[in-house]
């Protein structure tokens, strides 16, 4: 009697093609949050050097006020540096508190739209490199994406993350512990290759 084989599916490019690197990451508050200080980093360096420069000039006229008063007595309220200096550091402290709050505030609203839109707050991507583009599935909205290299911008390094810009606010990100079988140290090279 013949034995029976199955059926072989046949071998069409996709079923042959082998990723060079997967990555799978699950996101969290945690990555959240590190991704909006990375995306945030130039603007809060910037809002910092004008943080300090109003500090200055505030401090600048503090100290005119101060030989203002003991030289002619008069009170703080009617000086305008009084109030020039009440503005910088009010502006200053307001300035300060964007920086220190706003990636909160951001992880915040995300995890609640991932909430609304798909009952849960975390999303689970797997992402795989081939030689000529990026897929990345969303196993959370089922939906899939393919990015051509080319169309990354800069690709930049957190404590636990690469994250490959398309656009101003348009990111792949990745997580550095989820490659499958090799290590961050690899996938820099193959990013600095391509």
């Amino acid at each position: 009697m013949e034995e029976i084989k199955p059926m072989e599916k046949p071998k069409t490019e996709e079923t042959e093609r082998k990723p060079i690197f997967t990555n799978t990451l699950q996101t969290s508050r945690e990555i959240y949050l590190e991704l909006f200080r990375a995306m945030r980093k130039t603007a809060n360096i910037v809002i910092c050097v004008i943080g300090a420069c109003f500090f200055v000039y505030a401090c600048y006229h503090l100290v005119q006020l101060i030989r203002s008063f003991t030289y002619y007595g008069e009170s703080f309220a009617s000086e305008p540096a009084f109030w020039m200096l009440t503005g910088c550091i009010a502006l200053w402290v307001i300035l300060l508190v964007r920086v220190l709050l706003t990636p909160k505030r951001a992880v915040k609203r995300q995890m609640r739209m991932n909430q609304e839109s798909y009952g849960t707050e975390q999303m689970g991507l797997e992402i795989a490199f081939f030689d000529d583009a990026i897929e990345l599935h969303n196993r959370t909205s089922k939906s899939e994406l393919r990015f051509l290299y080319p169309s990354f911008k800069k690709v930049t390094e957190t404590e636990n993350l690469f994250l490959l810009w398309t656009g101003q606010r348009q990111i792949v990100v990745l997580g550095k512990l989820g490659f499958d079988g090799t290590d961050a140290a690899g996938f820099r090279t193959f990013m600095d290759e391509k």
